[in-house]
Parts: structure tokens; C-alpha cells; sequence
């Protein structure tokens, strides 16, 4: 080790100047602590208000109508329970989204005459000071958290539950506007269905009139017995007059009335195959028998038109009814676990811990300030090259501070002058 090197230093002399500048380290941190104490005895006591919501389920988020009836067609569209989300996002995450809105921020400051009470001549000032006052999260549980602080601690319950309101309030907005359009779109949608209705019932009604089908199978049954019985008069006929004709002249007054009686049975049967217009309206034997399958087809397809639109009709009927309600409704959107209360103890300053951090700070800046003193000491001592530098750099710097001074002496004397 050459003269100009100090000796390194050890575990042993780090002890040494500690124990050394004991007094000094102790007494800094005892007098920063105490002052900090003092100090922050003088500043004004804050207290917080917190509030927690309950996660909103999706019933209360949309509007859920006819679920149970249309499952995921009409229902979930109507519902709009089925909210697209962003991907890890949830209906907690989007109430506290809306907590930190600027509309429910406006609300609070008009429900608590921030203005006044901040003393902001603009709204955009009063919004950044109640923000910096509000914390909002949401718990893994996806339990909502709402905490308001303020120096008044009755205005610190009143801003926590002026956003449960404000949030309230809008989802309510948000609700029956959208039970509003439900119900528009649903009522515009019924009174095209009551006019489709009552073209399906004309058109039916008519179908009865024209083709005098009042029950068309009852009518084809009693149509197919009547042709049946008259097929089998017809055949018995036949045989009657075999058996007359080998008994009797073909002009033979029995032969002539059983042939009359087979040539009136012919008339009625075409009459039933072919139909009659002069026979009565409501006789089944007034439709044609040839007729019948495309008027079978028709009263089927305006059946079944006349169904739809009444099975339309009873579904709309519902679904308007349920919109209504659903726009009038005035129950809770949100559901409060635990509503905020007046702080019996201030959330800040806290005394302690603002001492014991200045304490601490004062000891670490301490310690550092002693070992370069020592460090110092030590190269200068030694006079080794590293002091050498450092004094080159102080020079330099008292340099510089003496011009400064010079400087600041001329102007000043110039300006007295």
C-alpha cells in the first residue's frame, strides 16, 4: 500500500463511523420525526366514506323481456341482456366505467354545489378535484367500492351516496329509453300485424262465402256417403231392371219407370261429381267433388296464414304489454351492501406514519451524509488522488459562485444607483 491510498475500508470501520456519529443519527431522527408530528398536526383532518355495491346481475342490467317465451330469438334482442363485452371485462367493470363517467361527476357536483364548495369558477376544475377526492374499484369478488373524502366528513357520506344516485339515476335513463324503443318497435310491429290479421280473416271469410265451405272435411265426408249411397241405389237399380226386363216388354210400364229411376240416379251422381249452381248454399252437396282437393288446398294455406297471424298477434300482444311495464318500472338497478356512513375517525393526515417516514429519511440521508464526510476525510488525509480531483471540482464550483455573487452585487448596484 503506497502513502497516497487509504486503506480500504471494512465491516469493522462502517461500525465505527456509525457508532462514531451515533449522536448525530439519532438525533436527526428524532428531531425530523417530531417536527413532521408537529407539522402534521397543523394539517387539516380529511375522513373517507365508502360505500360497496353488489355486481350487478344481468337482469338488472338490461331489460330481459320474453326470455322465458322467445329464448334467444326476439327475447334476447328485446332483453338485450346479452351485452357484448370486451374481452376480461365485466358488468362491474362497466358500473365503475360509468361511476368514473363525466355525466354521473356533473351530477355529484350539482346534487353537492361543488362549485361553491371547491371555489372553481369552471366545471372542468371542480371535476379534477372531486376525482382526485373519489377512488373507485372493483374487487376480485366483483364487488363495486365507492370512497369519497372530504374535511367535512357529512359531506364525505353525502358525495359517496350522491354517486350511488347519480348511478342509479342513469341506469334508470338508460333502461327506459331502451324499454322505450322496445316498446315503439313493438307497437309499430303489432299495428302491422292487427292490419295483416284482418286481411287473413277477410280473405278466409270470403274462401267460406265464394266456395260455401263452412267445414270442408265435415262438407267431403258427407259428399263421399252421399255418392256412395247413390253408386250403391244405382247398382241395385241395374239389377232390379235385369230381372224386370227378362220378365217384362222393354215397353213395359215397370221397365220404363226402373230405367227412368237408374237415369235420375246417373243426374245425381254427375251433380255430386260436377256440381250444381242452382242447389242450395248451404247443402255439402254444393262443392264440386272434383273441386275438392284445390279447395282443400286453398282453406289450408288460409288456414294457416289466419293461424300464424293470431299466434303473431297474442305474441306481440304480450310483448307490448311487457314493454310497458318494463318502462314504468321503478324498482332498484343497483343493490348497496354497504351504504355510506359518517366517518367517526379522519382517513388523513396520519401522524405516525408521516413521522416514522420522516424519521427514516432523515436517518438514511444521515448516513450518507457521515460516510462521505468520512470518505472525504480519509483521501484527504491519505492526500490521494481521488481528493486531489475533488478539490479541483470545489474550486471550480466556488469559482463559479463567486462570479455569480460579483454579478448579482453590479446589478444590484446598479439599480440602487
Amino acid at each position: 500500500m503506497t502513502d497516497n491510498q487509504p486503506e480500504k475500508a471494512g465491516i469493522w470501520d462502517i461500525i465505527a463511523v456509525v457508532v462514531k456519529w451515533r449522536r448525530l443519527l439519532v438525533l436527526n431522527f428524532f428531531a425530523a420525526a417530531i417536527i413532521t408530528f408537529i407539522i402534521a398536526s397543523f394539517l387539516p383532518k380529511w375522513y373517507s366514506s365508502q360505500a360497496a355495491l353488489f355486481p350487478p346481475d344481468q337482469e338488472s342490467a338490461g331489460l330481459g323481456l320474453a326470455s322465458s317465451l322467445l329464448g334467444s330469438g326476439l327475447g334476447s334482442l328485446l332483453g338485450g341482456s346479452n351485452l357484448s363485452l370486451p374481452t376480461f371485462a365485466s358488468m362491474s367493470d362497466v358500473y365503475a366505467a360509468v361511476l368514473r363517467s363525466r355525466i354521473v361527476g356533473e351530477g355529484v357536483l350539482d346534487a353537492n354545489n361543488l362549485m361553491d364548495v371547491y371555489e372553481c369558477k369552471s366545471r372542468e376544475q371542480a371535476l379534477i378535484i372531486l376525482a382526485s377526492h373519489t377512488t373507485i374499484a372493483v374487487r376480485p369478488e366483483g364487488m363495486i367500492t365507492v370512497a369519497c373524502e372530504d374535511k367535512d366528513p357529512e359531506l364525505a357520506a353525502k358525495l359517496a351516496q350522491s354517486y350511488i344516485d347519480e348511478l342509479h339515476r342513469v341506469n334508470t335513463d338508460v333502461r327506459e329509453s331502451r324499454a322505450s324503443a322496445t316498446r315503439e318497435f313493438v307497437e309499430q310491429r303489432l299495428a302491422q300485424n292487427q292490419i295483416e290479421l284482418a286481411a287473413a280473416e277477410e280473405d278466409y271469410k270470403a274462401f267460406q262465402m265464394e266456395n260455401n265451405t263452412i267445414s270442408l272435411d265435415e262438407q267431403v265426408k258427407a259428399l263421399i256417403g252421399s255418392l256412395a249411397e247413390l253408386k250403391s241405389q244405382m247398382v241395385l237399380a241395374e239389377i232390379e231392371l235385369g230381372v224386370l226386363k227378362r220378365s217384362f216388354l222393354p215397353t213395359h210400364t215397370q221397365v220404363k219407370q226402373q230405367e227412368a229411376k237408374i237415369d235420375e240416379i246417373k243426374k245425381q251422381i254427375k251433380i255430386l261429381e260436377e256440381g250444381n249452381p242452382g242447389m242450395a248454399l248451404d247443402s255439402p252437396l254444393s262443392i264440386p267433388f272434383a273441386d275438392a282437393p284445390d279447395l282443400g288446398l286453398q282453406l289450408a294455406r288460409l288456414t294457416r296464414t289466419l293461424k300464424i297471424q293470431e299466434t303473431l298477434f297474442e305474441l306481440l300482444t304480450q310483448q307490448y304489454e311487457q314493454a310497458k311495464i318494463q318502462e314504468k318500472r321503478d324498482t332498484p338497478t343497483i343493490q348497496v351492501l354497504d351504504p355510506p356512513k359518517v366517518p367517526e375517525r379522519k382517513s388523513r393526515p396520519k401522524r405516525a406514519t408521516m413521522a416514522l417516514m420522516a424519521g427514516m429519511l432523515s436517518f438514511l440521508m444521515t448516513v450518507f451524509g457521515v460516510f462521505g464526510k468520512e470518505f472525504i476525510d480519509r483521501n484527504k488525509q491519505a492526500n490521494t488522488e481521488t481528493y486531489k480531483r475533488l478539490e479541483a471540482i470545489l474550486q471550480n464550483l466556488r469559482e463559479d459562485f463567486y462570479q455569480l455573487r460579483s454579478v448579482f452585487r453590479s446589478t444590484k448596484g446598479s439599480g440602487d444607483g
